[in-house]
């Protein structure tokens, strides 16, 4: 796990005890690779009810001779915004504001190990379960 402001195993333990997903999206956003596995993907494709060589053409992009990845798109902030976000492709924003993967229970391993086994640098800045857990983890010191 990368290095967090909050230091090193004694964080990375709360946030296996205490962390909950404010379902804000921000692990999903942005310039970001997600890899996946053949059973990964045959798990996908069944989410999705597509043929491997569908998903492989509509949702990921081809990073060396043995290695796929998914696909980012670009969309359009909330109402009244003109930037535009890059995206897993897989992310939907709800009507209620909060955001949820379209594979679920199907995404990656990657995606389900964040953040309990990785971090990026600025994932504590970015993602606002983890903002909360680091407000309250340095309330705590």
């Amino acid at each position: 796990m990368a290095d967090t402001p909050t230091g090193g195993e004694e964080f990375r333990q709360a946030i296996v005890a205490r962390f909950e997903c404010a379902r804000c999206g921000a692990c999903c956003k942005g310039d970001g690779i997600v890899r996946f596995s053949s059973p990964e993907l045959e798990r996908m494709c069944a989410a999705l009810g597509v043929r491997r060589r569908y998903f492989l053409k509509n949702f990921a992009a081809r990073l060396d001779s043995r290695e796929w990845i998914l696909r980012d798109r670009f969309v359009t902030g909330p109402p009244g915004f003109t930037e535009r976000e890059q995206w897993c492709i897989f992310l939907e924003r709800h009507p209620d504001g909060r955001h949820g993967c379209r594979l679920d229970g199907a995404k990656p391993a990657q995606c389900h190990a964040f953040p309990y086994d990785w971090i990026n640098p600025d994932s504590c800045q970015t993602c606002a379960g983890l903002r909360l857990l680091v407000a309250d983890f340095k309330l705590e010191k």
